[in-house]
């Protein structure tokens, strides 16, 4: 067999396999969607309830300050649950969201108002290095709440016992609008950067996260022509960045 040949097979092996591969994936996509629908339409009746029953209570005018901190609470977690149902079934139905033009900076301050007081339950301090003079980017609102809501979690959650989470926001020099989500938490080992961004995969325990956070998020940065990545150390701390293209 001369080189040429046996260059050729090669070629047609790998090929036959990245095909394989692919086939293998989209399956796997295939049924995380099917999967989804089912848990979104099972979790949306008692998120339903929950919120019918909180709201209704909120409007008591005898409530005391605690009673009504802890509902406010749970009216917040529902929410942010909801967020993550309706990502969960946009990407299992591959809809396109509603994109319109979009102020990423008040985005951001709408979502850590939301977050304070997990903030300060968890003593963690936010630091904000932002420039108020950004131009708007296409994207949903909802959708891009989400995608904060999930690295800024994700942030909290590295930092058991308290620091610091650093938010920036800037312009590049080629006109995208880039946001830092950055913690002082425990970091992400090297061998697990790799696989952080792929369904299922989690290094939490059993009960503490599904896997499904960073895929969703992911997708959900590419459906407004953005783009994620990461940078981390163990026992310093981790720094997701996002690029979106500016109007």
């Amino acid at each position: 067999m001369n080189s040429s040949l046996a260059e050729n097979l090669t070629d047609v092996c790998r090929i036959d396999e990245e095909f394989l591969e692919q086939l293998a994936w989209n399956e796997k996509m295939a049924e995380l969607g099917q999967l989804a629908v089912g848990m979104v339409h099972e979790l949306n009746t008692p998120l339903s309830v929950i919120v019918s029953a909180t709201q209704l209570i909120l409007r008591e005018e005898d409530l005391s300050s605690s009673v009504k901190e802890m509902l406010e609470r749970i009216d917040m977690e529902v929410q942010r649950l909801s967020l993550f149902t309706r990502g969960l079934l946009s990407f299992a139905r591959k809809e396109e969201g509603t994109a319109g033009e979009v102020d990423v900076i008040q985005v951001l301050q709408e979502v850590m108002h939301f977050l304070k007081y997990e903030a300060q339950k968890r003593s963690i301090k936010v630091v904000e290095d932002i420039d108020f003079r950004l131009p708007p980017i296409a994207a949903d609102v909802n959708r891009l709440k989400q995608i904060f809501i999930n690295l800024i979690m994700n942030a909290f959650q590295a930092m058991n016992g308290g620091g610091s989470l650093l938010l920036r926001a800037y312009s590049s020099e080629d006109r995208s609008i880039s946001v830092q989500i950055a913690d002082t938490g425990t970091g992400i080992p090297k061998q697990t950067l790799a696989h952080i961004y792929e369904p299922f995969y989690t290094t939490k325990k059993t009960g503490k996260g599904t896997g499904l956070g960073l895929f969703i998020t992911k997708k959900l940065v590419e459906s407004f022509s953005g783009t994620i990545s990461v940078e981390s150390t163990e026992g310093e701390g981790t720094c997701f960045t996002l690029s979106f293209p500016a109007m």
